[in-house]
């Protein structure tokens, strides 16, 4: 008994590990939606933060596995992907997420089996047939909370 129980808990985390075409894809129209909604001369950005193995600095619980929180800074079109990410957004294996957000602006995009990404910053454009946006994308230890952050700004144009 102990030993199937061991063998669902690895098979899990090793699913986790990799962001699923279906995953990413959950993600995809929330957060296409959110980055075209952002109008010529508008900045918009949303941050989802994930701690594992503890609460963020500012809580007063340190007695958790694991934390997240999305910002949305009270934009619509970030709430979506604010609520996607806090259901289904990864804490432990969190550069998923990263991944998984520019696999859907870069739909040719795909990483390697086993790639655990544990930062990065980059910066491309999204179009749309009447304009676009550009977008930074920024994964990182966050040094004010704790834990990890997932940054998206879009800038319109």
């Amino acid at each position: 008994m102990k030993r199937s129980a061991l063998f669902v808990v690895v098979a899990t985390l090793s699913a986790l590990t990799q962001p699923t075409g279906a995953a990413a894809q959950g993600l995809c129209e929330p957060l296409r939606q959110f980055i075209e909604s952002v109008k010529p001369d508008e900045t918009r950005t949303l941050e989802f933060h994930t701690s594992w193995g503890s609460d963020f600095r500012d809580s007063n619980d340190e007695q958790v596995l694991s934390a997240k929180r999305c910002i949305h800074n009270g934009y619509e079109p970030a709430k979506a992907v604010c609520a996607y990410l806090m259901q289904n957004g990864a804490v432990e294996f969190s550069g998923n997420n990263a991944k998984s957000a520019l696999m859907c602006l870069s739909r040719k995009t795909h990483f390697a089996d086993r790639l655990v990404l544990d930062g990065i910053e980059l910066s491309l454009t999204y179009r749309t047939d009447d304009r676009g946006s550009n977008v930074d994308i920024k994964y990182s230890h966050d040094e004010k909370l704790g834990g990890m952050v997932l940054s998206i700004t879009a800038r319109g144009y």
